[in-house]
C-alpha cells in the first residue's frame, strides 16, 4: 500500500535551521525569521517564533 502526502495548504509550515552560526526559520510562502537582526536568537526562541508563524492561516 502506497502512502499518499496530503498537503496542507490552509496552514503555514516554517523549518528552523542554523545558518552561520545564527538560528533562523523559513516558510514556504516567503515569510522568515528577521535576518537583518544583529542579536543572535536562541533555538527555543526561533521556535517559539516559527510557532506563532504556524498558527496564522495561510491566504
Amino acid at each position: 500500500m502506497r502512502s499518499q502526502r496530503h498537503l496542507d495548504t490552509a496552514h503555514h509550515h516554517p523549518v528552523v535551521s542554523k545558518a552561520r552560526g545564527s538560528w533562523t526559520w523559513t516558510c514556504e510562502c516567503g515569510g522568515a525569521h528577521c535576518r537583518t537582526d544583529l542579536n543572535r536568537l536562541s533555538w527555543r526562541r526561533v521556535v517559539v517564533e516559527a510557532l506563532a508563524h504556524s498558527t496564522t492561516i495561510a491566504a
